[in-house]
């Protein structure tokens, strides 16, 4: 065992927090239970579980990863040039990491608030909710998926830094993603405090989690407006040439409803790989 870290036990006062917990939240909020077919505690409990495991190691890849490192393997192969799209950002690191969450958005927060005082009891590490922003996804990302989708933008305080992640919760059943899911495991945020690699059990997690998630998504901060045209662009003359790359949108995409303007790349393949280029437009 690790000096200074708790024993990985699941304690009688935790599962006693998670009974309670999931009793309250299984008594609201049943409009959007049931467009996600959300009846009984063992489904909610698998949902959330599912949903703090990806977020963790979501975490782990905005903390640990640059823009450099995630364009170089989303470009290698292919005719473009890391260097030139880097040319284009605001900063060296990932903006966040985007992905689908399959409880109702207004359970996240009390969700994650519990795992996090439950995991910072256990490492005796610094981690709080900085802030968090929720509103409606486009029109253009709704039809993507075909379903009616809210976001929520969450910045998490983790050992002094302020990393971002997007959630998106779907209103669609989470049946047949339960039906595909790895087997949950008892979790916390240990390996946000450790270094990984691509051979770290974080990689091959990784990978489990997000495989049957067609929107999860890296993102990159892009210096205005006109660069995201210019990448949108530039993508979309690579992707007419190269079928291992598909644009999901014809033309860059403003939300009004938290003023940003972007654009996506897919790769496809056996890794399959999806980036965003976006930028904030002034109020």
């Amino acid at each position: 065992m690790t000096a200074g870290f708790a024993p990985r036990l699941v304690r009688p006062d935790y599962i006693r927090e998670l009974n309670r917990l999931t009793d309250d939240l299984l008594h609201s909020h049943g409009e959007l239970r049931a467009k996600k077919n959300i009846a009984r505690k063992r489904e909610l409990i698998r949902v959330i579980k599912l949903d703090l495991d990806k977020l963790t190691h979501a975490l782990v890849e905005v903390k640990d990863n640059s823009a450099l490192e995630v364009l170089s393997r989303f470009c290698a192969g292919s005719s473009v040039d890391p260097a030139s799209v880097l040319a284009r950002l605001a900063g060296p690191g990932l903006y966040h990491v985007g992905f689908e969450i399959h409880e109702p958005l207004d359970l996240v927060l009390r969700g994650i608030q519990h795992w996090i005082d439950h995991s910072v009891r256990n490492l005796g590490k610094s981690m709080r909710i900085h802030d968090y922003h929720r509103f409606p996804a486009s029109q253009a990302f709704q039809q993507r998926v075909g379903a009616e989708t809210e976001i929520m933008r969450i910045w998490l305080e983790v050992g002094g830094r302020v990393l971002m992640l997007e959630l998106f919760d779907i209103h669609r059943p989470v049946g047949p993603v339960l039906a595909a899911a790895p087997a949950s495991t008892h979790r916390n945020f240990h390996g946000l405090f450790q270094s990984g690699g691509p051979r770290s059990p974080h990689a091959g997690r990784l990978r489990r989690l997000f495989a049957d998630d067609a929107i999860w998504h890296y993102a990159l901060f892009v210096d205005g407006p006109a660069n995201v045209e210019a990448l949108h662009a530039q993508w979309q003359e690579v992707a007419a040439g190269d079928v291992s790359f598909r644009m999901p949108y014809a033309a860059p995409v403003h939300n009004a409803h938290d003023r940003s303007f972007h654009t996506k790349v897919v790769r496809l393949g056996q890794e399959r790989l999806e980036l965003e280029f976006v930028t904030q437009l002034p109020e």
